[in-house]
């Protein structure tokens, strides 16, 4: 029998389960007939190890000796079961459990939750400042948040293989289902304990980080970012004991977004640290271990274009795919393409689901100016419908909070901007949804007052930019004209349509806002040749 108090398979361990598993199905044939089928078979076989005085034949799946969810868990290899049991389950498959067990140094380390290991390309700096934040400065929180797909995890997992040895318990754990906090504290708690404790209270699992140097990394925070939850108020009671109480370990966060009370508890032991968009040194770095190749000058011009890693991946493998490596013909006319496809489309949908309809409306008002938007020029695009307060308060948080936006500071000014695939997104986001807007109007003549054609200019006037105005025709007035004239005869017929949209804006009174403008730039378009 084992000396531990529990055990959990190694990843070996849980292969051989699996192998052992499809012998025993082979052996018992007909008499499987579904899964549960299986699982009768061997809790029925564990109970009569277990307990070999009382007949287990005739007994009901709830009431076996161990139930089916601690079998799952020893299936599952993701949580300890008590060391009897887990020798009892290998003797049911034929194991020896002592090939099944992780051994003593894999039982301090849970990483089956992380991501799997990567060819980890540059970050060097940041790296450098996160190593130095947790083995130096001995911080007690560390918080890394920023835009989906920018490399946290990445980072973080490289940053745990560095310096994992310097901890006496490492686990990671996702909190992408949401978990209810009970149930993070107690896998914490059975974890630290090593199994001696199924669940616990935070003053318990406090006395495990003080005596032990221990790191957790918790993935996903954003999606337990409610602030009219109980469990949100006791996940975040936990950081402030964390944060605040002296011990010897850290809680290393990774979320979308961050959080307003992180700002509070930042300080020597609490730091949050926001992934940048990678360098052009570190996406050419990166094109390169995946077998990409171009001239200098090209490479120079893609990373420019693309710098986040989860779109990055997605467009090396389109590259692979198409041009088998060579990036040359992706480089259109020394033109980069900028590819929005449906998965990056889908990606991108989740992001904005967790704006507020002022953020989309400011990313709108960004994108239209094709990033060249200046601060005053944002006051004065949306004056009529935020205040100044409103608007200062809405870019900070698509700054710091969502890292959906960012500012160009190389120019005298600060100019705000939108990564390349951002604003091609917003650009056919703000299309599509004009259009509806637009064609629900034809159809039912009810205008609300708060649609996009009423609230953003398509074609800017301050200040007067040609180039610009030329621009945003062609991107934004002639794509909204082509949809809506899809569904007349003719451009009289749209034109007329139009021309009532005017008519309702005036017998609305609706004089705020650009709809006049807008409606009359769409039926000038449908008269260009």
């Amino acid at each position: 029998m084992p000396e531990r108090f529990s055990l959990k398979a190694s990843q070996q361990g849980k292969k051989l389960i699996k192998e052992a598993w499809k012998r025993l199905i082979v052996i018992h044939g007909t008499a499987i007939v579904s899964a549960s089928d299986m699982n009768e078979i061997v809790l029925r076989k564990a109970s009569k190890i277990l307990q070999p005085d009382k007949n287990w034949d005739n007994v009901s799946e709830d009431h076996y000796a161990v139930s089916s969810a601690t079998l799952r868990r020893f299936r599952e290899a993701k949580e300890r079961i008590t060391a009897s049991t887990f020798n009892t389950f290998c003797q049911v498959l034929d194991l020896n459990w002592e090939d099944v067990a992780e051994n003593e140094a894999d039982a301090n380390k849970d990483l089956s939750e992380a991501p799997p290991p990567i060819n980890f390309c540059g970050r060097t700096q940041e790296l450098a400042e996160l190593q130095q934040w947790l083995l130096q400065k001995d911080c007690r929180l560390v918080f890394v948040h920023g835009m989906g797909g920018i490399g946290k995890s990445a980072l973080v997992r490289h940053l745990v293989d560095k310096i994992a040895d310097k901890y006496n318990r490492l686990i990671w754990l996702s909190l992408e289902s949401a978990p209810p906090f009970k149930k993070i504290l107690n896998r914490l708690v059975q974890f630290l304990s090593k199994g001696e404790e199924e669940e616990g209270d935070i003053s318990q699992l406090m006395q495990y980080l003080h005596h032990q140097k221990c790191l957790i990394v918790l993935d996903a925070w954003e999606e337990i970012m409610d602030n009219n939850s109980e469990d949100y108020t006791k996940y975040n009671g936990f950081l402030e004991t964390v944060a605040k109480e002296s011990h010897k370990s850290c809680l290393l966060l990774l979320s979308r977004r961050k959080p307003d009370n992180i700002a509070i508890l930042e300080g020597k032991f609490v730091c949050c640290k926001k992934p940048l968009p990678l360098t052009k040194k570190d996406v050419k770095e990166f094109l390169s271990a995946e077998g990409l190749f171009g001239t200098d000058i090209e490479l120079d011009k893609f990373s420019e274009r693309y710098n986040n890693p989860w779109i990055l991946k997605r467009i090396i493998q389109s590259i692979h795919n198409v041009f088998n490596g060579d990036i040359s013909p992706f480089i259109n006319n020394g033109e980069v393409t900028t590819v929005l496809d449906e998965l990056t489309t889908g990606f991108l949908n989740q992001q904005f689901k967790k704006l507020s309809q002022a953020e989309i409306n400011l990313i709108y008002w960004v994108g239209i100016r094709r990033n060249t938007a200046l601060w005053n020029q944002l006051v004065q695009d949306s004056k009529q419908f935020i205040t100044y307060q409103q608007l200062f308060e809405t870019v900070n948080n698509l700054i710091v909070r969502h890292s959906l936006m960012s500012k160009n500071t190389e120019e005298i000014s600060v100019i705000y901007i939108l990564e390349p695939i951002i604003l091609k997104y917003s650009n056919e986001r703000f299309i599509a949804e004009n259009y509806a807007q637009i064609n629900q109007i034809f159809i039912n003549g009810i205008i609300n007052g708060y649609e996009l054609f009423i609230t953003h200019a398509f074609i800017t006037g301050y200040p007067k930019d040609e180039e610009l105005n030329q621009e945003q025709m062609r991107r934004i007035v002639k794509p909204i004209e082509k949809m809506l004239l899809a569904n007349f005869h003719s451009q009289q017929q749209l034109e007329n349509q139009l021309k009532k949209v005017l008519s309702l804006l005036e017998d609305k009174g609706l004089s705020q806002g650009y709809a006049y403008q807008n409606i009359s730039h769409l039926i000038s378009a449908g008269k260009e040749i």
